[in-house]
């Protein structure tokens, strides 16, 4: 199979590198730098500077999986152990007329790096501290229990929804849409566009009752928003007054609430105070909008026939319009902010148009970041120091160093999407399906003996079974097939350590019931598939087993083991992934 293309895209994990160049513009130099990202990438961009460059050395800048070191350091074991000269615009040897880097070092060879860096790991085992290190997992923040020690500033792509957003109030829109991809931070500039409009009283409504604490993190953990307190439906049930004692005491208040919860004949007794006409609610933010209000749409594809039941059998996931507008219009608030990354008719126009231009205040896709984090490389990346007022913009100021890590999208992954045909047997099966008249073939292909638990197991069996197994042997690479790129058995992946954690999306609970006993019981089939820890967190048999929290620790804790791991799962979790 020709994998050229797929080489030319999959990098892989990446973890820190020195590396080092020499070039014939400065003979008898090295330049000796860091990078957080692909050495090979790294590269390319100092080309634009000296096209004939040589790479020489390359090694990972870290002590261990989680302690990482600067170029610094390796910059101060050459002048202060090595006696090396560094280039300065005043040296001879700088010829003038081409771009400067302070970072090239006379007479180095690939020896005495690989010296310098032994030297700074011994440091640090040995405790010398005569260099600097740093803490990776400190690049993850997410404590259990969050407080305000979060200071980054909005993104430029998030000021400009925010401003935005000030001006479309400003203007008379009040009911508005930020549609943007995940990984924007939508949950962070709502609360920015909050705390813009001054609001008191901030609502946040969802079907998903996952996202809660991704909304209690973003509120409680920034310093910008300390004046607000995080409440719940469960804070509601003990005091159902406590809304508007805190009002009453100067306080804000962000509320999250499920349309689930919210829903009902009556109005609950908890609810009471907010449904209060005399309550008015600043600012009413609708998240993933399309999961509740219009989830109608995307539900029809999981059922095949009106005997089948709904696929989240541990909540009700699904809210029908109507419902939906009766807690909408019962809510009185000024303004009302529709969050999604799905990009749906409804919203975006087609028959029935709910939003004007005017009010749609952010269309961010992927690659509209992916360009803004290009953007920002082109123009500071190469340089050593900030050299104008523009850096003011995301918090820096002229000449502060510049680092790879200050670019406001640092971090933000390439986005590889694979398309296949099933393999053959499946293709044939699903044929046979589709002339049965079985529009969602492909979901019913996923279909258990049993949708429902059964003392016979049968919930765990798939209806065709031989069809998904051979399906998933040729994903692995265990069994060859034309049509699919066995993408597990796939060199850059593994040498990358790509996919170490894996959520596979099914149609009906049950399904991740069988497809857990179909990988186990076949496991001595599979090159890879089998080094995997499965965590069903949907299955009728696991409906309670875990919660949002311990799921995320599960799967951290299995990393830290090195650990790969698949999550099986129906809509669970699948919020702003």
């Amino acid at each position: 199979m020709d994998s050229k293309i797929i080489d030319e895209i999959i990098t892989g994990r990446v973890v820190p590198h020195i590396y080092a160049f020499s070039t014939n513009t400065i003979p008898n130099y090295l330049k000796v730098g860091d990078t957080y990202r692909s050495v090979e990438e790294r590269l390319c961009e100092w080309k634009k500077h000296f096209s004939d460059l040589t790479p020489v050395f390359s090694r990972e800048a870290t002590v261990n999986d989680s302690v990482y070191f600067r170029d610094y350091s390796v910059h101060k074991y050459l002048v202060e152990e090595k006696g090396k000269t560094r280039l300065t615009l005043s040296s001879p040897d700088f010829p003038g007329g081409i771009y400067f880097s302070n970072e090239f070092f006379k007479d180095v060879v690939e020896e005495e790096l690989d010296e310098g860096i032994d030297n700074i790991v011994n440091d640090y085992n040995s405790s010398g501290n005569k260099y600097d290190f740093y803490d990776l997992a400190k690049r993850i923040p997410k404590p259990t229990i969050y407080s305000p020690t979060e200071t980054f500033r909005p993104r430029p792509n998030q000021q400009r929804v925010i401003d935005k957003f000030y001006y479309a109030i400003k203007h008379g829109r009040n009911n508005l849409l930020m549609y943007a991809v995940m990984r924007f931070g939508k949950s962070f500039t709502s609360l920015c566009c909050a705390k813009k409009m001054d609001a008191k009283l901030v609502v946040v409504v969802c079907a998903k009752a996952d996202v809660e604490d991704e909304w209690k993190y973003n509120v409680e953990s920034h310093v910008d928003f300390t004046d607000y307190k995080f409440l719940t439906s469960k804070d509601l049930g003990r005091n159902n007054k406590i809304v508007k004692e805190l009002l009453s005491h100067k306080k804000r208040v962000v509320l999250f609430l499920t349309l689930q919860d919210l829903c009902g004949e009556d109005i609950k007794e908890k609810h009471k105070e907010l449904f209060d006409k005399e309550q008015l609610i600043d600012l009413l933010i609708v998240d993933e909008t399309h999961f509740g209000a219009h989830a109608e749409e995307y539900s029809k594809v999981l059922k095949e026939n009106e005997k089948d039941v709904v696929v989240s059998d541990y909540a009700k996931e699904e809210i029908s319009v109507d419902e939906a507008d009766k807690v909408y219009k019962c809510l009185s608030r000024k303004i009302t902010l529709h969050l999604s990354g799905t990009p749906y008719r409804l919203l975006m126009g087609g028959e029935d148009v709910t939003f004007t231009k005017d009010d749609i205040i952010c269309f961010c896709q992927f690659s509209d970041i992916i360009a803004e984090q290009e953007k920002w490389n082109n123009e500071w990346l190469l340089k050593d120091v900030y050299d104008n007022e523009k850096c003011e913009e995301f918090g820096k100021h002229i000449n502060d160093p510049v680092k790879e890590w200050d670019n406001p999208y640092f971090g933000f992954p390439k986005m590889v999407r694979f398309a296949f045909n099933p393999n053959t047997s499946t293709q044939q099966k699903l044929k046979e399906l589709q002339n049965l008249g079985y529009t969602f073939a492909f979901s019913k292909l996923f279909r258990p003996k049993s949708i429902k638990k059964t003392d016979g197991g049968e919930h765990k069996i798939f209806v065709h079974e031989k069809e998904i197994l051979d399906l998933f042997m040729a994903i692995d690479g265990s069994k060859e097939d034309n049509n699919i790129f066995p993408f597990l058995n796939y060199q850059r992946i593994m040498d990358g350590k790509m996919c170490r954690h894996m959520v596979i999306v099914l149609p009906y609970c049950a399904s991740c019931d069988a497809l857990e006993k179909l990988l186990n019981d076949y496991s001595d089939k599979f090159l890879h598939l089998n080094e995997y820890e499965i965590i069903n967190i949907s299955g009728v048999d696991n409906t309670k087993k875990y919660k949002v929290r311990e799921i995320i620790n599960k799967i951290s804790r299995c990393e830290s083991e090195n650990k790969k791991t698949i999550t099986l799962t129906v809509q669970r979790m699948l919020t702003g992934s």
